[in-house]
């Protein structure tokens, strides 16, 4: 058993991480930070914080107030949360999203440490360059997820919403040649000649949620990375099925928390005893 956070080593000196989000009961943000942190001897705790939109910016400033080291920020905030910041990464402002702020004596810094955690846990599995894609799903998840293949030498990136707004903006959003997006109704053609496919939709999170696409437009050879990891989906059955290989989020999740980490302590945390914590959580 993963060994955790022991209240009676809290002192007076004890510094205070976290996550902002609403809702935050599903994270396993805290169960991978505190493990981490306990297993590198530092004298800190990592807290959820249930915030509610309306109260964004009084959050954020109990950052400074209370003198948080830092917090992670999930939906529906990472955008808004942009606002109330001092600084960001220009990783950050081209993404449109933050996910960590590091508190640098009172100065607000934001980052987005979800991209390299998408990129980190990709090419794992497979080398993107020279690929194409097919995204499906524009929103929150996928600015990150986008900004990530921009800087991977892919091929070609298609993306597809069932919002055609959200695709076209999503498009525009980094400068990059070689996108296009194509109405929901022709993801089984655009499919056809893809190499990865991304579901970036939240489809499959929930116990009755079926695939966000068609079984019988899967195939071998077709790699599928679907961002949902908290249970087992339809999709993976089906990819399962037609030969296709998947992939969950719960790497990214790893990966993203341990670059949130580093900028929060100047270490890294032990990757394999995170992997192993969130896995155990998710059981």
């Amino acid at each position: 058993m993963i060994k955790m956070i022991n209240a009676a080593k809290i002192n007076s000196r004890t510094g205070i991480t976290g996550i902002f989000g609403w809702p935050v009961e599903h994270s396993l943000s805290p169960l991978m930070h505190n493990a981490a942190i306990s297993r590198a001897g530092l004298n800190y705790v990592y807290l959820p914080f249930q915030v509610k939109p309306d109260m964004l910016g009084h959050a954020v400033d109990s950052i400074r107030a209370l003198n948080l080291r830092g917090v992670n920020i999930t939906v529906p905030h990472k955008e808004n949360v942009m606002r109330y910041l001092d600084d960001v990464s220009v990783e950050a402002e081209e993404i449109g999203a933050v996910n960590t702020v590091v508190n640098d004596g009172g100065i607000l810094r934001g980052h987005n440490t979800d991209w390299k955690g998408f990129a980190m846990s990709l090419r794992e599995h497979i080398n993107p360059r020279g690929k194409s894609v097919f995204m499906l799903g524009c929103g929150g998840a996928a600015k990150a997820v986008f900004y990530a293949l921009s800087k991977s030498g892919v091929k070609e990136i298609t993306l597809s919403d069932t919002d055609g707004k959200k695709a076209e903006k999503l498009k525009k959003s980094v400068g990059t040649g070689h996108v296009k997006t194509v109405p929901v109704r022709e993801s089984g053609s655009a499919l056809e000649s893809a190499d990865i496919f991304i579901n970036a939709t939240p489809v499959g999170m929930n116990e009755k949620d079926g695939s966000p696409i068609e079984k019988k437009i899967l195939r071998k050879g077709l790699f599928v990375y679907d961002v949902v990891y908290n249970r087992p989906t339809v999709l993976s059955r089906y990819a399962a099925s037609a030969g296709a290989e998947y992939v969950n989020g719960l790497d990214m999740l790893v990966y993203q928390g341990a670059e949130s980490f580093e900028l929060w302590f100047g270490k890294k945390p032990d990757l394999k005893l995170i992997k192993k914590t969130v896995r155990e959580g998710l059981k």
